[in-house]
């Protein structure tokens, strides 16, 4: 029998990995129901429903099959989130600038194409953006989100580890991990009304970045919406 030194990579269990396409954001220090004012949906309207339910609840029917945008969202420790399935608005300079206002807002998000892109809020400014994996859009330093992420890729068996050391590296800095069981769980969950500008606190009049904490001093502008 023939022995060989190449492994071959073991399939992701994450949730993250599986999913086409998905947007999910953590703020900290928002309860779920100001987050989903923030998002520009109406709390009480939120039900507890499963991905099936949420599906469901956001597909047009007549309109080629797309779905509307449908929030899903729950609070970890300190830490509420907000998983779009489908979606992209928790990427978005507007919504990113609003969700952080006063507090800081992490958004992990998967295009239909499977691109990766992170991006870290800090006081409705941008603190730090880039694709994990993707040397061309690394920061310049201080970049402690990139370094973060790239170590635990680093430490992957696999030459193409997915998201998982981008949620490692979340999760050891907020301790709150979005597991599979909650994904799969009964979240609030709402239709967000189309059109929607959101209720949340209004944008800041400059946007320089304050950086992660006090270490990152980046002033590069916020991506377009």
């Amino acid at each position: 029998m023939v022995q060989s030194d190449h492994t071959e990579p073991r399939p992701s269990t994450s949730w993250a990995d599986h999913e086409i396409m998905w947007c999910l954001t953590f703020t900290h220090n928002l309860d779920p129901s100001e987050l989903l004012t923030r998002y520009g949906a109406r709390p009480e309207e939120a039900r507890l429903l499963d991905p099936q339910e949420a599906y469901g609840l956001g597909h047009r029917i007549g309109d080629e099959g797309l779905a509307a945008t449908v929030l899903r969202v729950g609070a970890i420790g300190d830490w509420s989130f907000c998983l779009e399935q489908w979606g992209w608005l928790g990427s978005t300079t507007a919504l990113l600038t609003r969700l952080s206002q006063g507090t800081e807002t992490l958004s992990l998000q998967q295009d239909a194409r499977g691109q990766q892109r992170f991006r870290f809020w800090r006081d409705g400014h941008l603190a730090e953006r880039f694709e994990p994996g993707m040397l061309s859009t690394r920061p310049e330093p201080p970049r402690p989100w990139w370094d973060a992420v790239e170590l635990r890729r680093s430490e992957a068996a696999e030459d193409f580890p997915g998201w998982d050391p981008v949620l490692r590296a979340v999760s050891e800095h907020t301790e709150a991990t979005l597991s599979n069981e909650m994904v799969n769980s009964r979240l609030l969950t709402v239709l967000l009304p189309e059109n929607s500008q959101g209720y949340g606190p209004p944008p800041p009049r400059t946007m320089k970045s304050l950086g992660y904490g006090l270490r990152l001093t980046q002033t590069e502008p916020p991506p377009a919406a």
